[in-house]
């Protein structure tokens, strides 16, 4: 069942092989978050925890995003908690672990054409791998 939802996915995720630096905050807080991920897709990322339910946001949060492509390269937009997969979650033996999936809900043209031409890139380099988990 739970292969039959990875196929239903209209965006294909992928599997970097270097992590991403990503920092994360509330919208116009001072506090941020710097956290990584090596899973992503067009349409947002899943961040891996040991233990998502201390994630410091809920799911009505609007964050702000920083993804790090490259060294002092980054893209911006908006994105929301799409999904906390907790450790006792079935799902979580098949997916690699426990987290928190971001799902982007704003961003402008050039940041996605960025974050759309790094996960072409990156997939034609052979250091990421499509439709992880």
């Amino acid at each position: 069942m739970a292969s039959q939802g990875r196929e239903n996915r209209k965006v294909k995720r992928v599997a970097l092989d270097l992590p991403l630096k990503v920092i994360i905050s509330s919208i116009g807080a001072q506090v941020r978050y710097e956290v990584s991920t090596r899973d992503i897709s067009h349409s947002g990322f899943f961040l891996h925890f040991e233990n998502p339910n201390r994630f410091p946001f809920n799911q009505s949060s609007i964050l702000e995003v920083w993804a790090e492509l490259e060294h002092g390269r980054a893209v911006f937009f908006n994105g929301k908690m799409a999904r906390v997969v907790p450790k006792d979650n079935a799902v979580v033996k098949e997916s690699g672990g426990a987290g928190i999936a971001i799902k982007i809900v704003q961003i402008d043209k050039e940041n996605e054409k960025n974050l759309f031409d790094f996960i072409a890139k990156q997939l034609a380099a052979g250091t990421a791998r499509e439709d992880v988990a």
